[in-house]
Parts: structure tokens; C-alpha cells; sequence
């Protein structure tokens, strides 16, 4: 009998506990980027009645934002920034009954708190910390073929665990013996100030701007729903079985939706994954993988996965527009040329950008008016473009331009935040018969920064100095810029040991037009492998991402990213700076490599290219 009773309590108990719990939120993770831009924090709630409060602490400036109703489910943490405008970030319980997730941030002085706005997305919290001013002109990338961009950059956070609150002592001052400090009060709740108690970690945040909310099936369609700006890479395929991968770069999805499979119909099925830390992945598994292409909305919020089969039975705007101009501008580059291809129009467009393999690109317009398709071959076919085909898509509605490509082109595609513009780059090799002329760095002043030297080895392995290998390659790269023109200075020529400050003081008595310090990177693990950029000022973030696209399309390595770091003489030197890594030398197959002469002479070339395309009258400024 008292088993049975004991029992019966127990399921009383069990079933007040979730009575009690039924409606309480669950917020699950806390996801944000070195751009201050935005922070996705993803919750279980999804009818989207959110109750939030803002508010400010003082002592030092704070912003809170208590989630109401809600229980965290991860562990608090703080995260504490080494750039930008918020310094630290906490997020911990705050009560429980009532239940409220406290987010409290401190900020540097660059941080306005008025900025700051507070949505909701699906259920999901974005918390917006910029207030942007932009104009109608202002492009945002919208798809790229090279991973690289200024999208990318990102940097290191330290992450820290904190003692739940509720726990915490604290030795005060006896309010009558003002002069004894040796009173302890016991259980004093230190809501505010967590104590740390392990050790920081070290984490890479990389810039965010798409939030996933949602995806559904419409049609025999994969719609995925979000906030922010959208932006698309180079789909690839995989087969057995036979798949075609979209991966959305810099997003992050709701957890609701990572990693459910999708049934488009009895054949087909579509599975979303966070792939990366910010970029989510989608896997559409299909007998007819090549079929499927994505539309972009007019807004660049949602995106529209179908197969090409199926998109004339499915209505994809409720508007037209008029296409107003195209023009295109062709440009010689360092060994590329660049055709520039921009169309306005007069309403929002609704568009999809397809790869036909290595013979044409599909640029569709869904919605576009088009009088005179002879009038508009005109204005395009220049440069490379001389043979691109227009033709009217299917149903008489919109127009499709295809444009010949080889396997060697290479695509991106901006669009302003009206969606009324878009401009595609569209780069091509020039031919080996077309020379490159000399003189191209004509005038500029550069700084090359061996790493090392002397007394300072750099990172060893097995007799293998890290302080030789940069010295030749520097060299290298040193002769390639002074055969354009340019004036080198060198912070080393010899195996001479020179401080970072004396770096610092040669550099900017010089007044360079960039200063590039050469590194090799290492590690504990030996797998480790890649290469690397590293910049601290916004000014250098232009110099980074040029040399950081050249290593990694002309070097056969990882991309590790371009990395905002605090290195003393990319923070020190008054001229734009980088920090280059060119591989590890604890990794026993690029240790090797780099000790070659063709690597040495591979990377040489592609810093020295990276500086012609963001240095030269003929480059990318």
C-alpha cells in the first residue's frame, strides 16, 4: 500500500513539475559575430509571443535584456571581445519563479546604446546592435564563387564559464565598522557579477548577417524563410546518392529546423544542417539533383529551391518591373579580366543565378518587362560578353541572359538592399599570348617584415626554422614587386634578430603604401594545415582581403579565413598591415612543400598578384 501511495505521489509530483514547466520558454543558444552587427539567440517558442524587457545598469554602462518566462537550457557563460563595440557579453537564469534568461553586455565607447533594436523571428531573438544608413546605392554580395570576402573576417573570442548566481558569497564592508573588511555575509546574491572559475577558451566568431527561421515545402519547393541579407556560394554535387548542396555562408539556423529532413515527394527530400558555425548547409537528395537552382525573393529574406521543371507552375512575384538600363564595363586585371555586368530596374527583381556546368551561365529575371531584346544584346555583348544569347523564359513571362563560361570563370553578384539592382562580376584569365605589362606598382612604397631572425627562430620542427623559410620567400616577393616598379623596403635582408618595435619604427619612418609581415604558423596538432591572414585596423581590411583571395586561389591549401588579431606590428604600424600565415610548419606534408623552391616561388607569385590587384591603376581598389 505505501508503495502504491509513494507511486501515486511521485506521478503527482512528475505531472505538477510539468504543469509547472508547460508554457516556460526553453532558450537554447546564443550565437553573435565580430561585425557588432547582429546576435541570434534561438529559443523553443514558436508562435512568437515573446515577452522582453531592455534596460540599462550602471557602474560600469551596461545593457540588459530579460527573456520572460524562459529557462536557459545551455550553461551561463560570459564572453569577453578583444575588438569592436561590445567588450563582454554574459548570458545566465536570472530568477527562476518567475523564470527570466538575463543577456547583460558592457561596451566600448563606439557602441551607441540607442542603437540597439530588439526582434523577433520566428520565435527566435535577433538583437540588432547597428543603426545603418544606407543609400539606394549600397551593394551587398549576394553570391560568390570564391569563398573569400569581407564577409569572412573574423576573430578570436574568450569564452568563460561563471558560477551560477544563487551560490555566490561575498565579503562587504559591516556597515557599522566601516574600517573592517573581514565580515562575511553569507548567500548574497550576485546577480550582476559572475565569478569566473575556469579558464578561458578560445573561440572563432565569424561574421553573421542571415538568420534561418524557417523552411517549408510549397509546391514541390523548398522555401527557406529568414532575416537579414541572404548570400549564396557555388552549389556542388555530391552522388550515391545523387545530391546537390546550397550552403548559405555567414548565416546561422533556428534550432527547430537543423538537421530535420524535409519530403519534397516520394523521391526527393531536402535536409538543412548547420554546417559551420555560420553557414548553414542545404542538402536536396534527388534522382535529378541538376535541376534544382535557387530564387532569390525581391527582399533578400527568403530563397525559393526548385526544379527547373517546376518553376513554371509555381508564382514567384505579384509585381513586375521594367529593366531601366544595362551596362558593362570590361577591366583588365593582373592575368583577369573583369566584365562587369549591371541591370536596374524600376521595381524589386526576382531572379536566379545557375551554373550550366563549364559552358554558360543562367542569369533568369522572373519578373522583368523586356520591349526589345535586340536593343538589350546591344548594350551587353562587349568584352566577354560578346556572345551572350537572350531569350524570353518559359510562359512569355521574364527573360533569361545566358552568357558562355569556361570551367576557369569565376562569378560573384551584388545587389542593393531595394533589390532594383544587380551587378554581376564576371572574371575571366586572359591568355597566355596577352603579356602583362611592366611598371604596375609604379610609385608605391612597400614594406616587407620577414618574421624572426636572428636569435629568434620562430616555430622549429625537426631542425626546420620558420625564420629562413619567410626570409627567402620575402626575398622572392621582394625582386616580383621591384620588376613592376615598386620601392621595397625590407625589415630584415639577413638573419639578423629585429625587434617588433624596431619593425614598427623602420615601417613608419618609410610611410609605405602597405606593410606585409610573413609568417609560418604551428601547432601542437600535426594535422593542423592551412593558411591564414591576419589584420587588426578597417584600413587594412581591403589589403587583407586581396592577398587572402590571391594565396588561396594560386596555393592548393586549406582557407582558414582572414582574422582580426592584435598582433603588435599589424596594430602598431600606421600604414595598412597584414600578418600572413603561409601554412604550418608542424605539419610534416606542408613543412616539406614549403621548403621547395616551386612553393616558395607559388606563394611569392600570389603575394605579389594580391598586391598588383589592390595597388595598381589596373587593380581592384
Amino acid at each position: 500500500m505505501a508503495v502504491k501511495f509513494l507511486k501515486l505521489l511521485l506521478v503527482l509530483i512528475c505531472f505538477c513539475f510539468q504543469m509547472a514547466f508547460a508554457d516556460v520558454m526553453k532558450v537554447n543558444d546564443i550565437t553573435f559575430d565580430s561585425s557588432d552587427s547582429i546576435i541570434f539567440v534561438s529559443t523553443s517558442n514558436s508562435d512568437g509571443d515573446l515577452k522582453i524587457k531592455k534596460g540599462h545598469l550602471s557602474n560600469p554602462d551596461r545593457i540588459y535584456i530579460d527573456i520572460e518566462n524562459a529557462v536557459l537550457t545551455k550553461k551561463q557563460t560570459l564572453y569577453e571581445f578583444r575588438n569592436g563595440k561590445l567588450s563582454s557579453l554574459r548570458i545566465s537564469q536570472f530568477s527562476t519563479n518567475p523564470h527570466v534568461v538575463r543577456i547583460v553586455m558592457t561596451y566600448t565607447s563606439k557602441f551607441k546604446p540607442e542603437d540597439l533594436k530588439v526582434m523577433s523571428v520566428g520565435g527566435n531573438i535577433i538583437l540588432k546592435l547597428e543603426n545603418y544608413k544606407l543609400t539606394q546605392d549600397y551593394l551587398t554580395q549576394v553570391y560568390r564563387e570564391v569563398k573569400s570576402s569581407t564577409y569572412d573576417y573574423f576573430e578570436k573570442v574568450q569564452v568563460q564559464e561563471a558560477v551560477p548566481p544563487q551560490v555566490l558569497e561575498q565579503i562587504v564592508l559591516n556597515p557599522a565598522e566601516p574600517n573592517k573588511s573581514n565580515v562575511v555575509q553569507p548567500k548574497v546574491i550576485l546577480k550582476d557579477e559572475p565569478v569566473r572559475v575556469n579558464p578561458a577558451i578560445q573561440e572563432s566568431k565569424l561574421r553573421s548577417r542571415y538568420f534561418v527561421a524557417d523552411a517549408s515545402v510549397k509546391q514541390g519547393a523548398l522555401l527557406i524563410s529568414g532575416t537579414g541579407i541572404v548570400n549564396l556560394e557555388k552549389v556542388f554535387y555530391l552522388s550515391n546518392p545523387s545530391r546537390v548542396v546550397f550552403d548559405i555562408p555567414n548565416a546561422v539556423s533556428a534550432g527547430k529546423i537543423r538537421n530535420k529532413t524535409f519530403t519534397i515527394n516520394e523521391t526527393e527530400n531536402a535536409k538543412i544542417g548547420q554546417f559551420e558555425p555560420t553557414k548553414v548547409r542545404i542538402v536536396i537528395t534527388s534522382p535529378d539533383a541538376d535541376k534544382y537552382r535557387a530564387v532569390y525573393s525581391g527582399d533578400l529574406q527568403n530563397i525559393l529551391i526548385v526544379r527547373d521543371d517546376k518553376i513554371a507552375g509555381i508564382k514567384l512575384f505579384a509585381e513586375t518591373t521594367k529593366l531601366l538600363s544595362a551596362k558593362v564595363k570590361t577591366k583588365k586585371e593582373y592575368r583577369t579580366q573583369k566584365d562587369t555586368l549591371s541591370l536596374d530596374f524600376e521595381e524589386p527583381v526576382v531572379y536566379s543565378i545557375k551554373r550550366n556546368g563549364n559552358t554558360s551561365l543562367d542569369i533568369s529575371l522572373y519578373n522583368v518587362t523586356l520591349y526589345s531584346i535586340p536593343s538589350l544584346l546591344n548594350q551587353i555583348q562587349q568584352g566577354n560578353l560578346k556572345n551572350a544569347v537572350i531569350d524570353k523564359l518559359n510562359g512569355g513571362q521574364g527573360i533569361r541572359i545566358l552568357i558562355p563560361i569556361t570551367d576557369k570563370t569565376t562569378l560573384d553578384c551584388v545587389e542593393n538592399l531595394q533589390s532594383t539592382k544587380l551587378v554581376f562580376n564576371i572574371t575571366n584569365p586572359l591568355q597566355q599570348q596577352q603579356k602583362i605589362g611592366k611598371g604596375l606598382l609604379n610609385k608605391k612604397i612597400i614594406v616587407l617584415d620577414p618574421g624572426h631572425g636572428g636569435t629568434d627562430p620562430g616555430a622549429m620542427r625537426e631542425s626546420v626554422m620558420e625564420k629562413h623559410i619567410v626570409l627567402e620567400i620575402a626575398k622572392l616577393v621582394e625582386q616580383k614587386l621591384k620588376n613592376q616598379g615598386a620601392t621595397v623596403y625590407m625589415s630584415r635582408s639577413n638573419d639578423t634578430f629585429v625587434s617588433l618595435s624596431d619593425r614598427v619604427v623602420f615601417s613608419n619612418n618609410r610611410k609605405p603604401d602597405v606593410f606585409v609581415s610573413i609568417h609560418i604558423n604551428a601547432s601542437e596538432n600535426s594535422s593542423v594545415h592551412g593558411i591564414e591572414t591576419h589584420y587588426y585596423k578597417d584600413d587594412s581590411i581591403d589589403l587583407a582581403k586581396h592577398l587572402h583571395k590571391s594565396i588561396i586561389q594560386k596555393i592548393n591549401d586549406k582557407d582558414r579565413g582572414i582574422i582580426k588579431s592584435r598582433f603588435y606590428v599589424i596594430r602598431n604600424t600606421d600604414a595598412p598591415s597584414v600578418l600572413l600565415e603561409l601554412g604550418f610548419i608542424s605539419n610534416e606534408q606542408e613543412r616539406e612543400l614549403m621548403q621547395t623552391k616551386e612553393r616558395q616561388e607559388a606563394l611569392a607569385d600570389a603575394i605579389t598578384e594580391g598586391l598588383i590587384n589592390c595597388l595598381s591603376d589596373g587593380g581592384t581598389k
